[in-house]
């Protein structure tokens, strides 16, 4: 049975059923992205000055040389699609051939500038926000954003869930725990098996408990006589460190590690300071009297061993105020300007003071600050900074919130990952789309080239749309 209109034209419509149903899968694309960015537009403008987590701004917190680049090749992309098409019409299979290498070449090197731009995020930058919601922009040195602790003993909790402290563990020996309690105590189990040997004493302990309680409803079980069931062990090792990841942990002293998977750590915390090279300083969440006695400039004293910095920043910030208020005939500034980036966000190298220099490049130390511009993602890619940053040193307790820029530092950030990773998807979904045609396709072009002419226009369609998706992410989340 042969289809009708998969190559024809219907008379009524003067379509084909491939390009009918890709016009309504294309509508209900419309759809979904104009729902994101609907919400985008929403979240935004609810943004509370002073209230909520301050917005970034798009120039500042994005590789902007990237996704100008990413557009042009998306635009370029969308151009070889076209001449891919005109030569299936001339019925030219090499001519086609070409143009679709280069599109599929184009959507690889997009999605590599986007996987450039997320491990830059991710990796590169962070903000530590203090007690007192003023923030701290840049890139927290390796390692030390962890819990550093040398632990000699563990206890372990058969009713929580299996020990994560082994994926933090510094060493690669395989280090040897001696079970302390129990009816197992003596014996001894590797790091190793220690996963597989906390699975077996969960469902030992799951049983005995499930027999304790079977006996308890015929009421066989006498308190006092009967033994309860072993919910804990505990382990003991030669001293071993622990890099432990901050967000794992429920709580901590001196002396414990308690886990949020009831694992308990025992020995001696060594560090808990975070050092990042400081980049920028956000004030948005901090009132502009209470400026003056942030958290952050006791940290950037300690670091360079004065308060110019500090005076420099807060004589600009006057300035924009000054600024900002001959413009408003009532003297009377909004709270969303008066709170907003343009007066109480701060590059750290934009200042004087904030662009010291000490040592050179041939092996001496530096001594004071050098910082290149990390207000942006940019330039900290292109190897400013390599030499004579302010490191500063952040007491973990004077932290409320300490993340890199992904999906968890804020709104922004949140809907950034979820519309661009979105679309990422549709390049890649429709790469492999017309890399089928090419690759496969031959066989339909020499039976019938028209029938293969309008699959890749129908592709075409979707990779326009993709490309029409990105002309507008481009402008709200790396320019706005």
């Amino acid at each position: 049975m042969e289809i009708p209109y998969e190559v024809t034209a219907r008379r009524d419509t003067g379509l084909y059923n491939a390009k009918i149903g890709v016009w309504l899968f294309l509508a209900s694309e419309v759809m979904l992205f104009g729902g994101l960015f609907s919400a985008y537009v929403f979240l935004r403008v609810g943004t509370q000055p002073g209230i909520d987590n301050p917005w970034p701004m798009g120039l500042n917190v994005q590789i902007l040389m990237a996704g100008f680049v990413n557009t042009l090749v998306l635009i370029l992309s969308s151009v070889f699609v076209v001449f891919a098409w005109v030569a299936l019409k001339e019925r030219k299979w090499n001519v086609f051939r070409n143009w679709m290498i280069g599109v599929l070449a184009c959507s690889a090197l997009f999605m590599v500038i986007k996987a450039y731009e997320y491990n830059s995020k991710l990796t590169q930058h962070h903000d530590i926000k203090l007690l007192d919601n003023s923030i701290l922009g840049g890139k927290i040195l390796e390692g030390t954003d962890k819990i550093r602790f040398d632990a000699d003993s563990v206890v372990v909790d058969f009713s929580g869930s299996a020990p994560g402290f082994m994926n933090q563990v510094e060493s690669d020996e395989n280090i040897e725990f001696k079970i302390e309690t129990g009816e197992n105590a003596g014996k001894t189990v590797k790091l190793s098996e220690l996963r597989s040997w906390y699975h077996k004493e969960h469902v030992r302990m799951m049983r005995e408990v499930a027999d304790m309680r079977m006996k308890q409803r015929k009421g066989e079980w006498v308190d006092g006589t009967d033994k309860n069931p072993e919910t804990k062990a505990t382990l003991s090792a030669k001293p071993f460190r622990i890099n432990a990841n901050p967000r794992k942990i429920a709580g901590r002293d001196e002396e414990t590690l308690n886990f949020r998977d009831r694992t308990v750590i025992k020995g001696k915390l060594v560090d808990d300071t975070i050092k990042m090279e400081v980049h920028s300083l956000n004030l948005q969440m901090v009132p502009l009297q209470d400026q003056e006695n942030v958290m952050a400039w006791k940290l950037i004293h300690a670091a360079t061993g004065g308060d110019e910095i500090k005076e420099n920043v807060l004589a600009v910030r006057d300035e924009k105020v000054t600024y900002v208020r001959s413009h408003f005939p009532d003297g009377v500034i909004p709270v969303s300007v008066l709170q907003g980036p343009f007066i109480n966000f701060r590059k750290i190298h934009d200042v004087p003071g904030g662009e010291a220099h000490g040592g050179d490049h041939h092996g001496e130390e530096p001594k004071a600050a050098h910082p290149g511009d990390h207000g942006s993602e940019e330039s900290a890619e292109h190897g400013h900074g390599s030499h004579g940053d302010i490191v500063i040193e952040v007491p973990r307790e004077q932290t409320s919130f300490v993340t890199n820029h992904g999906p968890r530092a804020g709104t922004y950030y949140a809907i950034y990952f979820t519309m661009t990773g979105l679309h990422g998807l549709h390049v890649v979904g429709g790469a492999l789309v017309l890399a089928y045609f090419l690759l496969f396709g031959k066989r339909i072009f020499l039976k019938n080239p028209e029938h293969l002419a309008n699959r890749v226009e129908v592709g075409g369609l979707f990779w326009h749309f993709v490309d029409l998706v990105w002309i507008f992410l481009f402008p709200i989340m790396y320019l706005m």
